[in-house]
């Protein structure tokens, strides 16, 4: 999400929430977000050198036609040309019928382009020239709405099998909520001793945002949320191993099934605890293999099971796709150094200003401060 010369770290601090209108089929909503701009990117390549920066928070406006500007941020090439309230009906001569529409026809401007919109300021029409620029070190926070989480508990998946690499039959829930096939689509994996149950509410939320979901039951774990896994207790049958380790087969399994069903979907590689730094190495080590990578709560968690102390570093070090790393605030100096090695352009972190959760259960709504990982996790998720 962030382009930097140098690389350094990026840190997105904030609270947001979102109000979810009521409705069968995808929600008509009103998502605040920082305008993403990004160069043109390989379906599953990830390499993003050249993302522009505009720095404008909208909404998809009241009539629905178009966004309406809340407010250019400091220090953005937008301050002082698009204004608060500015609405924009119609970009490059098509109608702007949802934000998901919009980032996709402004996707292909990269730094340095003069993007022209056609403005409607106080009744009167007027053309903005805005030329993007590289993304700032420090991302600007989102401002702050209500939230109307009634939606979210609706039953919306599909429960789905298939073969990990070494034929261990996995389970996993497809979400979907009527999103096309080409919507971006989340391998969700969870963290020691659970299951796919920890996404229960997140994925749902995720679709919300314009998002596919595969939550997967990787063998090592075990329940959540009254959810067993099944992958592990088809491992134990089959006598198979069941460790961290084990478990990077499982994930390599969910991107390949992903892939293959839905070819056109940008695929984003999603762990937890343990499979966060999987997730890390799995994208280091195979960079053709997803756009982008979320790891909530890495660290080097395999030296017991014969990998070293820097076993996740060093596939950190070859890291070519967007990464976004998150975690508690007492756990941020386990993964500092993972991050730090991390060479692309686009790496970004979220440490939380309250003492935070482990794990990606830091989205869950029981906890008082979701809001600041649920800002920094939609900022990122934008740029796909």
């Amino acid at each position: 999400m962030l382009s930097s010369q140098d690389c350094k770290s990026n840190l997105i601090v904030g609270s947001f929430t979102v109000r979810l209108l009521k409705s069968n089929l995808i929600v008509a909503f009103a998502f605040v977000a920082v305008y993403f701009l990004t160069a043109p990117v390989n379906a599953q390549s990830g390499s993003a050198d050249n993302r522009g920066f505009l720095g404008v928070h909208y909404q998809m406006a009241d009539d629905g036609k178009g966004i309406v500007v809340i407010k250019a941020v400091d220090s953005s090439p937008a301050l002082g040309k698009l204004k608060s309230g500015d609405q924009i009906a119609s970009f490059e001569d098509r109608q702007i019928k949802s934000l998901r529409q919009f980032q996709k026809m402004t996707s292909k401007h990269g730094v340095g382009d003069e993007i022209v919109f056609n403005v409607l300021r106080a009744g009167k029409s007027l053309t903005v020239k805005v030329k993007l620029t590289n993304w700032p070190m420090k991302v600007p926070e989102l401002p702050s709405i209500n939230l109307d989480e009634s939606s979210l508990k609706r039953k919306n998946f599909e429960r789905v099998k298939f073969k990990s690499l070494d034929g261990t039959v996995m389970v996993a829930d497809l979400y979907q909520q009527s999103l096309d096939a080409d919507a971006p689509l989340i391998v969700l994996c969870h963290q020691a001793g659970w299951s796919r149950g920890e996404y229960r509410e997140i994925a749902p939320r995720l679709n919300k945002l314009g998002y596919q979901c595969l939550a997967i039951d990787q063998r090592s774990g075990g329940q959540v949320n009254g959810i067993v896994n099944e992958t592990h207790r088809e491992a134990v049958a089959q006598n198979k191993k069941t460790e961290f380790v084990d478990a990077e087969k499982d994930m390599l399994a969910a991107i390949k099934w992903a892939g293959k069903n839905y070819p056109q979907a940008k695929l984003i590689l999603w762990g937890s605890s343990y499979s966060s730094s999987l997730a890390m190495r799995i994208v280091g080590e195979r960079p053709d293999l997803v756009s982008g990578a979320m790891a909530f709560s890495p660290g080097e968690y395999f030296a017991g099971q014969g990998k070293g102390n820097r076993w996740i570093e060093a596939s950190a070090s070859k890291i070519q796709v967007p990464m976004f790393i998150t975690s508690s605030k007492a756990e941020a100096p386990k993964w500092k150094a993972i991050f730090e090695a991390i060479p692309a352009q686009g790496k970004t972190s979220y440490v939380p200003a309250t003492s935070g959760n482990h794990g990606a259960r830091a989205l869950w709504r029981e906890f008082d401060d979701n809001g600041g990982y649920w800002s920094a996790v939609e900022q990122f998720l934008g740029q796909f």
